[in-house]
């Protein structure tokens, strides 16, 4: 386990550590806390790499996520994260990387136009091998991804100038245990099993939804549907999409 650090108002925080207040995700590192720009950027994951045994084997913190993304202690250790990844799979070609890197059907992902994008900024065929790239070109390769991915600043905070938000909410949820009974994550159909999904679960069911949903934590259709109900019902894209809008409409409900 990683050593807690020095944030005061609350216990057990650890790097890499996420807290999620009403569909916005804030990421703790040693000394600093990330929020309101991209996940990408919250993370130190330019590449949005999925959190797993390979990630932490570039150094991503070990058994931490933000959704399904890995989170890694600074921005160079993500971007070399990247290069790796490509070199472990250098006999795959550029449009095979991409249908591994971003699959079609995950998110609006459109491995295609990605593949086509990267050979642009090479000037190389779709069908060219990554083992013919230069250490130079990998690099190129890389830095399109992080483009692709998106990577927008957001803020950072120390302890001694946390929102007022947050402070509240550490002070409120002291534990560990506590913040993961209460969290708000963003979330969609798909996003992995969460206690802090069973908060968009329960709400819906006290609100009337019939046939009552399962409270375990799981994203599925039933609660798809429930959420684009309550949507329509109060105004909003009834997209099914659980952010900071549809959680603000469900704590005031």
């Amino acid at each position: 386990m990683e050593e807690s650090m020095p944030w005061g108002i609350a216990e057990e925080i650890e790097p890499g550590d996420v807290v999620n207040i009403l569909g916005i995700d804030h990421v703790f590192y040693e000394e600093v806390m990330r929020t309101g720009g991209t996940v990408s950027w919250n993370n130190n994951n330019p590449g949005n790499i999925v959190s797993s045994g390979e990630a932490e084997s570039y150094g991503a913190y070990r058994g931490k996520r933000n959704n399904i993304f890995a989170v890694f202690p600074s921005e160079a250790q993500g971007f070399d994260a990247i290069r790796r990844f490509l070199l472990r799979r250098k006999d795959k070609t550029i449009l095979q990387m991409m249908e591994v890197y971003a699959p079609s059907g995950h998110g609006s992902n459109n491995p295609e136009v990605y593949a086509q994008k990267i050979s642009a900024a090479l000037g190389m065929s779709t069908d060219t091998p990554v083992s013919q790239l230069s250490d130079e070109q990998v690099t190129v390769f890389a830095r399109e991804i992080k483009r692709i991915e998106g990577w927008r600043e957001g803020q950072s905070h120390g302890p001694d100038d946390l929102p007022s938000q947050m402070s509240e909410w550490l002070t409120r949820f002291p534990t560990r245990t506590e913040r993961e009974a209460a969290d708000q994550p963003f979330a969609r159909r798909g996003s992995p099993k969460a206690e802090g999904i069973k908060n968009i679960q329960r709400p819906l069911n006290d609100l009337g939804h019939t046939p009552a949903l399962a409270v375990d934590g799981a994203f599925g259709p039933k609660t798809e549907a429930a959420a684009k109900l309550f949507q329509q019902r109060n105004g909003l894209s009834a997209d099914g999409i659980v952010g900071n809008k549809t959680w603000k409409k469900l704590a005031e409900a």
